[in-house]
């Protein structure tokens, strides 16, 4: 549709270095550039807007589609009443009689004081090693 190739810009820039002037010209492009950076900014700006709108609306329609096919919950039988069970004994019972405990399980004996006996070390004086 409108095309600007490479020809046509350098005329333009030709045009503009004589119309302007040197000293002109470097601010004019540095003003032209900050336009065009604001511009696609915008520009940007918007595409990201409107991609997220899309987006929620297509969210939202998949949420409807999908509540619309959830499962209908039954209603509860008539013996439910909406209150918890009673609570059962929860005891602990009492420790088995040793006299009838099996003999194959293995039970843990602690040591005996001859094998656990560590003997005493006296406390040795402090030596004096100076040589004098």
């Amino acid at each position: 549709m409108f095309e600007v190739g490479f020809f046509e810009l350098v005329v333009i820039f030709g045009v503009a270095l004589v119309v302007l002037g040197p000293k002109r010209l470097p601010g004019l492009v540095a003003k032209i550039g900050r336009w065009l950076g604001k511009a696609r900014s915008m520009a940007r700006q918007f595409q990201e807007q409107l991609e997220n709108e899309v987006n929620l609306e297509e969210l939202n329609r998949m949420t409807e589609a999908r509540s619309s096919q959830a499962p209908k919950y039954p209603a509860p039988p008539p013996e439910f009443s909406g209150e918890p069970p009673p609570e059962t004994d929860t005891t602990v019972p009492p420790p088995e009689d040793p006299s009838h405990r099996d003999l194959s399980d293995p039970v843990y004996e602690p040591p005996t004081e001859s094998t656990a006996s560590v003997p005493d070390a006296a406390p040795q004086e402090p030596r004096n090693e100076r040589a004098t």
